[in-house]
């Protein structure tokens, strides 16, 4: 069988403006202050936190990993997801930030991994489409209502 490796950023880097950083901590700074005048003082210093590693995240240009398919299951940078830890793949070419593979995983903590496509040609995502096949399900994934506000923020 054929394996199919390719690098890729690990997600879609999106260059915030001021702007962004500026709604950010105005939105975080009166979620704060409502939660302390509610007496969740605790809450408040959480959203805080959370804000502030929200705006670091956002900052951090992605790493280049590595994506490898073989018959002994799919390996993203670091980590193997052997077949049978997988339910389906899809592989969404209609993707605004281009094609990526989604993974279903029977893991409750993590259900789904996207991963960029970086293969030149559609021969190459077919052949992948097919290999995929023999050793998963093709299902297709609606993406959900917080996949899509965090697409338009920039995540």
């Amino acid at each position: 069988m054929k394996d199919f490796r390719w690098q890729t950023p690990e997600y879609v880097h999106v260059e915030k403006t001021s702007d962004w950083y500026w709604t950010v901590g105005i939105i975080a700074a009166a979620l704060v202050i409502v939660s302390v005048i509610f007496g969740n003082a605790l809450f408040g210093l959480v959203l805080a936190i959370g804000a502030f590693a929200l705006t670091m995240f956002a900052s951090r240009p992605p790493r280049v990993i590595s994506v490898e398919i073989s018959d002994r299951g799919i390996m993203i940078d670091k980590t193997l997801y052997p077949f049978p830890t997988l339910e389906s793949f899809y592989v969404d070419e209609e993707h605004h930030h281009g094609p990526r593979l989604i993974l279903k995983s029977r893991k409750v903590v993590m259900p789904l991994i996207a991963v960029p496509v970086a293969l030149e040609s559609e021969g190459e995502r077919d052949g992948l489409r097919a290999f995929l096949s023999a050793h998963l399900k093709e299902e297709i994934f609606d993406q959900g209502i917080l996949q899509t506000i965090f697409d338009r923020l920039g995540f």
